[in-house]
């Protein structure tokens, strides 16, 4: 059997130790010294021009993905990619100085956790699965080698196998991207799109498949973790902009406090279970609230003119139409029912207090980012236009605001422009859509594909007696949205329209994945606690039956021997 050990587990030590935090330096230095560490291979020596740094575009920040090409006979290609950036070593406290270094942080987190286990509470249950896992000299700490670099390095130890063969033996080609931006806006997988089917062209390239090699937990043995995953679900970022009527907080009735109607709209979204998807009997989590505030920033009785909310929601099939047009409903009917509740207790206080009832709160709008800008075209004309389009360049090229700032922004200047009045809301997109992506079963290449993944699935757990098994679906978002997505030119016009930061931050020209048209899987290692201080990789299958299993298919899919050894 070949030793996948010990080139895996160099590699995944290697790029751990350079710590490549998304949105630093680090990430943008990242991709120059792997492309040094390829060029130490012979064969990249003797073919440096197969590698290339792909630069993101409409980027506020400087970064590249690396796409290092292995040629043997033919076109014919299987694509091996994942992301090199991580999330920040804050949470690690005092150990920070360790974190990106696997084998001196495992002692002192070891002794960190039998510390905390003496206190009088002792440790939680997950501390106390990681101290068993950490003690067991099977899972390996430290940051962003579980999430993905223990993938990456996977792929790099097949590859290099790959290279070490005779050339005769050499069938098929191994293209290996690794990519930035992962973890908050996939700039990385947006660039590699892009760019991919002209690098195929340039290189003559028939891609045939890709496998992403992130990253999936499991608290249990690994039955769960060591899969592949045949597609992954889509996100969307559905955003509420609100706006009600000013009042003094000692006449309440008088106007309509937008929190009030912000409550309802969470209240009536939030982990609704009817908007979770399904497709063939698997689901998403339903939505859930990811920032509510209101524009309030100093103190006095006012009541607040403007709130902003937006909700993750998870998608298997769910048109981009279908989930705007759910969320106005659901909007509509939570300002209804907002404004009624109001009336309702205006009443009642009326009766109470023996006063005259002279409130009667007016009926709120509900309008989609495409209603309200043509709107404020209307009103503000060309004058308006071109403030938005300056203003959109403006907070697009500004490092310190994320997206939905962005966004929030937009609709903002949007909103004052109108003319309009509250109580309304304004519902849109806030941030870039990631497509679903389930495999095509009327595409020879993804039967192939998944015939590849269960055959060898199957063979490789039987060998190593170890559990592997196939999920529908990766559990959260993923760059394979990029790789094997499909949006319609329908969709993709319905995101343009009623998304704020589109062609700047948030846009995405779909039809570029939808020319690479790949099947697209993932699979990769598997650990516990991803993000957090205890974050740790179960290496007896990372370092060696996952490389295994990624040689097997490659070699099944492009037509090289999976048993020929390298010179």
């Amino acid at each position: 059997m070949y030793d996948w050990t010990t080139p895996t587990r160099a590699w995944s030590l290697r790029l751990t130790q350079f710590p490549s935090q998304t949105n630093t330096p680090g990430e943008r230095d990242f991709a120059h010294f792997l492309r040094t560490q390829l060029l130490e291979w012979p064969y990249f020596q003797e073919h440096p021009q197969q590698i290339q740094l792909l630069q993101t575009q409409r980027d506020a920040f400087e970064r590249y993905a690396v796409a290092a090409l292995v040629r043997g006979e033919g076109p014919q290609t299987v694509i091996l990619t994942g992301h090199y950036d991580v999330v920040s070593v804050e949470n690690y406290g005092d150990l920070s100085p360790w974190a990106y270094d696997p084998e001196a942080l495992l002692p002192r987190l070891i002794e960190r956790l039998q510390s905390e286990a003496t206190r009088p509470q002792g440790l939680s249950a997950a501390d106390a699965l990681a101290l068993e896992d950490l003690l067991s000299g099977n899972f390996l700490p430290g940051r962003g080698l579980l999430d993905m670099k223990s993938g990456l390095a996977a792929g790099l130890a097949v590859m290099e196998r790959f290279v070490r063969l005779p050339q005769a033996q050499r069938r098929g080609n191994l293209l290996f991207v690794a990519v930035p931006d992962e973890e908050i806006a996939s700039y990385g997988a947006r660039a590699m799109a892009a760019q991919l089917p002209g690098l195929a062209q340039q290189w003559g390239l028939s891609l045939g498949a890709a496998v992403n090699l992130d990253a999936s937990d499991d608290l249990g043995d690994g039955s769960q973790g060591q899969a592949a995953y045949l597609g992954s679900v889509g996100k969307l970022l559905p955003a509420v902009f609100l706006v009600g009527r000013e009042t003094h907080a000692g006449s309440p009735f008088s106007g309509v406090n937008v929190n009030r109607m912000g409550a309802e709209v969470v209240r009536r979204v939030e982990c609704n279970p009817i908007f979770a998807d399904e497709w063939r009997g698997s689901f998403t989590v339903p939505p859930t609230c990811l920032k509510y505030a209101d524009s309030k920033m100093h103190y006095d009785v006012t009541t607040p003119t403007s709130a902003w909310c937006y909700f993750n929601w998870l998608t298997l099939k769910q048109p981009v139409s279908e989930v705007l047009t759910r969320m106005v409903g659901a909007v509509g009917a939570a300002l209804m029912e907002a404004i009624e509740d109001l009336q309702k207790a205006a009443d009642a206080y009326a009766e109470r207090t023996e006063r005259p009832n002279d409130w009667e709160l007016p009926r709120p709008s509900v309008y989609t980012f495409e209603q309200l800008k043509t709107l404020a075209e209307m009103n503000g004309g060309r004058e308006f236009s071109a403030r938005y389009d300056r203003l959109q360049q403006e907070l697009s090229a500004d490092p310190n605001l994320n997206t939905p700032q962005v966004s929030l922004r937009l609709v903002e200047e949007t909103w004052a422009a109108s003319g309009l009045t509250g109580p309304a809301a304004v519902v849109g997109f806030a941030a870039i859509h990631y497509p679903p992506v389930i495999l095509d079963e009327g595409d020879e290449r993804a039967r192939r594909l998944q015939q590849a993944i269960e055959t060898h699935g199957t063979a490789v757990s039987r060998e190593f007696q170890t559990p592997f098994t196939t999920h529908a679906f990766f559990p959260g978002i993923s760059d394979l949205s990029f790789l094997g997505g499909q949006v319609s030119e329908e969709e993709q016009f319905e995101l343009m329209l009623n998304t704020p930061a589109w062609g700047q931050r948030a846009g995405f020209d779909y039809s570029a994945a939808a020319g690479l048209a790949l099947p697209a899987v993932n699979i990769g290692p598997w650990g516990r606690d991803y993000h957090q201080r205890n974050e740790r990789l179960y290496t007896p299958y990372a370092f060696e039956v996952l490389p295994e299993l990624l040689w097997r298919i490659c070699a099944d899919l492009n037509g090289y021997a999976a048993e020929a050894q390298p010179e």
